[in-house]
C-alpha cells in the first residue's frame, strides 16, 4: 500500500496541496504550429473509441488524483511523461476491470480510504485529515465527490484485478539467500587497471581518417541556430480553471497568424504583439540541444523553435511552467557540415583516442578471458596477474549494499561489478573516465546474523514484488497490442522496455 508518512509531515503535506497547482496537466502531445485546437487532436484509441486531448487530460486529472492517492505526492511539472505514462496504463486497467466485470462494492471504498495512510493519525483512520484533504487540494482542483469516489471505485477495482493476474508469481528456493549474500556479505576485492594513455597507437592512414570522419560526420558538423521572441501568457493561480483562460487568451492570439482567408497576409508579429499589450522578450541564438527559455525545461519548447519557418514564423500557444508561450522565429542560421580537409587535426585526435581505447579492451578482454579460464583450472591468481604485467590493488573490506561511504577510487562502479559476481572470479572489465578496470573477488564472507534476520524478509518480499511487477507489465504490453487499443509510440516502448 502507501508507504506510511510521520504526521507531520502529512499535516505539511496537505498544506502544501493547497499551494502546487496541476500545472502540466496540459503538457503532453502537442503540436509546434499549426492554428487547430489543440482540444481536437486524437491522441489515441481504447477498446475501438478514440480520445481527444480533452478527453486524455479528464484520464490525466483522475491519474493525477490516484497517484496522489497512492504516494502522498503530486507528482512535479517535470513528471509529465510519468503522468501521461500512468495515464495510458491506469486506462487500460480499467478496460480489463470493466471487461471482466469486476465492480467495487460501498463496504471497499470505505476501507480503502480508511486504511490509506494519508487519512491516518497514529495508523488509524482520523477524519480531520481526511477533511484538510479534501478542503486543501480536492475542493481547489475542482474534484467533486463523485469524481474522488470514482478514483476510490477503479483503485479498488484494478487492485483486485492485478491481485488475480500475479497470485502466480513465485520466488524460487535459495533465491533471496543468495541476493542477500552478493549485497550483505563482506568482500575481499583487487583491482586491475589499464591506461589508454601508454598505448600508443600506429598512425592513421588517411582512408582511416577519411572512414573515421565519415563515421562521425555530426561530431564535426556545426549545428543549426535559431533566434526567437517570445510572448508569455501567465495563468493569473495555480488552479486549472487559471491555466484553461490563459489557454484561451493565447489560443485567440495565435489564430490570426493561422488558417487566413484567401488574399489575405499575415499580419506582423510585433504589432500583434504591441495591440495585445505583450512585451516580446529575444532568446538566442541556440542550438538544438539547449534549452534557453529560463526557468524552462522541456526540449519540446526548442524542438518547436526549430520547426519554424520564413513561412510559418509563429508557433502555436505552447505549454510552459506558468502558462502558455508563443514563439517568433527572427533569424534562422543553417547548419555546416565542416569538410574533412578542415578539420583533420581534431579528427586525427580522435580517431588515435578511440585507437588507444580499443587496444585498451582487447587487452582487458583476452586477460579476462585467460585469467578465468586459469583461475577454473587452479592457478593463482597472482601469477595470472604478473605474467599480464598487471598490478592488483588490494580494496579496503566492504559490502556492495554498505551504507558507509566508500572512499577508494570508482567505488560505485566496483560496488555493482562485485553484486553481481561469484567468488574466485574476475569480472568483464568497466569503463572509467581515465580508462579500464577489471574486479577479482577473492572470498565473500557470510552476511551478519543480525542483516540476515532483519533484511532476508524485505529481499524476498522485494523478489516477489518483481515477479509481480514484470507478470503486471506483460500483461499490460499484450493488452495494449489488442485490436481497438492504440497507445503513443513511446508509450508501447516503455511498457516493451525498449528504449
Amino acid at each position: 500500500m502507501i508507504t506510511f508518512l510521520h504526521d507531520k509531515l502529512k499535516g505539511l503535506l496537505l498544506i502544501l496541496l493547497a499551494i502546487v497547482g496541476v500545472s502540466f496537466i496540459f503538457f503532453g502531445n502537442w503540436t509546434p504550429k499549426g492554428g487547430v485546437d489543440p482540444a481536437s487532436q486524437s491522441m489515441g484509441q481504447i477498446n475501438g473509441r478514440t480520445l481527444t486531448l480533452n478527453e486524455f487530460v479528464a484520464a490525466q486529472r483522475q491519474s493525477l488524483l490516484e497517484i496522489t492517492l497512492e504516494t502522498g505526492r503530486i507528482p512535479a511539472a517535470e513528471q509529465n511523461e510519468l503522468l501521461n505514462f500512468q495515464t495510458w496504463i491506469r486506462l487500460l486497467q480499467i478496460q480489463a476491470a470493466d471487461s471482466a466485470q469486476l465492480e467495487a462494492q460501498p463496504a471497499q471504498l470505505i476501507s480503502a480510504i480508511k486504511e490509506n495512510p494519508l487519512f491516518q493519525k497514529d495508523k488509524q483512520y482520523d477524519p480531520e485529515f481526511f477533511q484538510r484533504f479534501s478542503a486543501n487540494f480536492l475542493s481547489p482542483q475542482g474534484f467533486s465527490g463523485e469524481r474522488f469516489n470514482q478514483a476510490i471505485a477503479d483503485e479498488v477495482r484494478t487492485r483486485q484485478l492485478l491481485t488475480a493476474l500475479t497470485s502466480t508469481a513465485v520466488v524460487m528456493p535459495n533465491e533471496a539467500e543468495t541476493r542477500l549474500l552478493r549485497l550483505f556479505g563482506p568482500v575481499e576485492v583487487q583491482v586491475v587497471r589499464w591506461d589508454p594513455a601508454t598505448i600508443t597507437p600506429s598512425e592513421p592512414t588517411q582512408q582511416d581518417l577519411e572512414t573515421f570522419y565519415k563515421a562521425g560526420e555530426s561530431e564535426f558538423t556545426i549545428p543549426p541556430r535559431r533566434t526567437v521572441e517570445i510572448v508569455e501568457f501567465l495563468a493569473g493561480a495555480s488552479t486549472e480553471e487559471s491555466r484553461a483562460k490563459a489557454g484561451e487568451v493565447a489560443f485567440a492570439f495565435t489564430s490570426q497568424f493561422f488558417n487566413l482567408a484567401e488574399g489575405k497576409s499575415r499580419p506582423d508579429f510585433s504589432t500583434a504583439a504591441a495591440a495585445a499589450k505583450l512585451n516580446p522578450r529575444t532568446y538566442g541564438p541556440f542550438a538544438p540541444t539547449e534549452t534557453p527559455f529560463p526557468g524552462e525545461n522541456d526540449p519540446r519548447l526548442t524542438a518547436a523553435a526549430f520547426a519554424l519557418t520564413a513561412e510559418d514564423p509563429v508557433s502555436d500557444f505552447l505549454p510552459s511552467k506558468n502558462g502558455f508561450l508563443v514563439l517568433h522565429l527572427r533569424e534562422a542560421q543553417p547548419g555546416r557540415q565542416r569538410p574533412l580537409s578542415e578539420v583533420t587535426a581534431a579528427v586525427r585526435t580522435r580517431w588515435q583516442e578511440t585507437a588507444r581505447i580499443q587496444l585498451a579492451s582487447q587487452q582487458a578482454q583476452a586477460f579476462i578471458q585467460s585469467a578465468n579460464a586459469g583461475l577454473a583450472r587452479g592457478q593463482k591468481w597472482e601469477a595470472l596477474a604478473q605474467s599480464a604485467k598487471l598490478t592488483p590493488t588490494k580494496i579496503p573490506v566492504f559490502a556492495p549494499a554498505d551504507d558507509k561511504p566508500l572512499t577508494f577510487p570508482d567505488a560505485d562502479r566496483i560496488r555493482q561489478a562485485v553484486a553481481q559476481m561469484d567468488p574466485q572470479r574476475v569480472s568483464p572489465f568497466i569503463r572509467t573516465p581515465t580508462g579500464l578496470l577489471a574486479v577479482y573477488l577473492v572470498k565473500r564472507d557470510p552476511a551478519p546474523a543480525a542483516t540476515v534476520a532483519t533484511t532476508l524478509p524485505k529481499i524476498s518480499a522485494q523478489l516477489l514484488n518483481q515477479r509481480r511487477g514484470q507478470i503486471a507489465r506483460d500483461w499490460l504490453a499484450g493488452r495494449a497490442a489488442l485490436p481497438g487499443n492504440q497507445l503513443p509510440a513511446q508509450v508501447l516502448a516503455q511498457l516493451r522496455g525498449t528504449p
